[in-house]
């Protein structure tokens, strides 16, 4: 069941998209996960890209490695982009909404959960992570609350994130969930993946309206097809 939270990257790139994709596709650090990433799974499987956007750089990088990619993304016009950009299967959806067809190789969560509840996160990440291969790998993106949130009361009572907290993006402050840096890791941890690499490092974006940011970038790793755990905290 969609929420708001879900929806509400909708209006915000459906608005930016080409804009967005000419702001981050040169990201160093984003195309250094991604790399790492497909170096860890066989040619030809499938890998789903979660908030795919127009596509570029993540599902092209995927696509011309020689994998089959499913991708989705709330906002019509950036599915637009990418269905006749990139080779791979594209539809409009939200991470709630979205119900996953088989089980895949890879799963990349690049920066698509900034608006999201963190109850809205845990149910869709660990909906995802449930459908990995056994090896198989999830790689998130994300901007690490311990840069932007210094006070302790604005984190939940297990200090693991924030929600709704006005973080820079694009030159404009938008309410955002974030975890902490541990708290990521944590977080993928608890459910019984591996993290198998991990960035942390400041991108400028290429509009003169944005500040740098500080990204974190994690790979985990389904080691067997034991069942996964609910990853913690619960949400209230």
């Amino acid at each position: 069941m969609s929420t708001p939270g879900a929806r509400a990257g909708l209006e915000t790139f459906d608005d930016l998209n080409i804009q967005y994709e000419n702001a981050y596709r040169d990201n160093d650090f984003k195309v250094a996960c991604v790399r790492k990433a497909i170096s860890l799974v066989v040619p030809d499987c499938r890998v789903l890209d979660v908030g795919c956007g127009t596509g570029v750089p993540v599902s092209q990088m995927l696509a011309e490695a020689g994998l089959e990619v499913v991708g989705f993304d709330i906002s019509p016009k950036m599915i637009e982009f990418a269905s006749t950009r990139v080779r791979g299967s594209f539809s409009v959806s939200d991470m709630l909404e979205y119900q996953p067809q088989g089980r895949f190789a890879a799963v990349f969560i690049i920066f698509a959960q900034l608006q999201l509840s963190y109850a809205d996160f845990h149910a869709a990440a660990y909906k995802f992570a449930r459908t990995l291969l056994p090896g198989g790998i999830i790689a998130i993106g994300q901007m690490p609350a311990d840069k932007y949130v210094k006070n302790r009361s604005d984190y939940d009572e297990t200090g693991t994130f924030v929600e709704d907290y006005d973080a820079p993006f694009m030159g404009e402050p938008i309410p955002t969930f974030m975890f902490s840096a541990q708290g990521q890791r944590d977080f993928l941890t608890s459910m019984g993946l591996e993290v198998v690499s991990e960035t942390i490092d400041m991108f400028q974006p290429n509009n003169p309206k944005c500040v740098p940011e500080e990204q974190q970038y994690i790979i985990a790793k389904r080691t067997s097809d034991a069942p996964l755990e609910p990853p913690k905290p619960l949400p209230k």
